[in-house]
């Protein structure tokens, strides 16, 4: 996340752990990361990080249907260069 910050974007994470180590209450399937930048123009993009290995469920899969639906951008990223290059397309677009 910090190399998206550097490169200009803000970036909102929707899990940070609990006061306490309690549960925290989450929207099922939301993706891991909100990105949006603050250029005058509507950029807004959406990241679920997975673990190698790992896929999104199917809750997190209907979440980001919606979203695209919506007609915002859903990118899975398994690694952090995966991330980038779908920041660079960001970016660019």
């Amino acid at each position: 996340m910090e190399t998206l910050i550097l490169r200009g974007w803000d970036v909102h994470e929707s899990y940070l752990g609990s006061d306490g180590g309690g549960r925290a209450w989450l929207t099922p399937g939301f993706p891991d990361l909100l990105v949006y930048r603050q250029d005058g123009e509507r950029r807004l993009w959406f990241a679920e990080l997975k673990q190698p290995g790992n896929k999104p469920t199917d809750t997190q899969l209907a979440y980001h249907a919606r979203l695209r639906a919506a007609g915002f951008r859903v990118v899975v990223a398994w690694t952090l260069e995966e991330l980038l290059t779908a920041e660079a397309e960001e970016r660019t677009a």
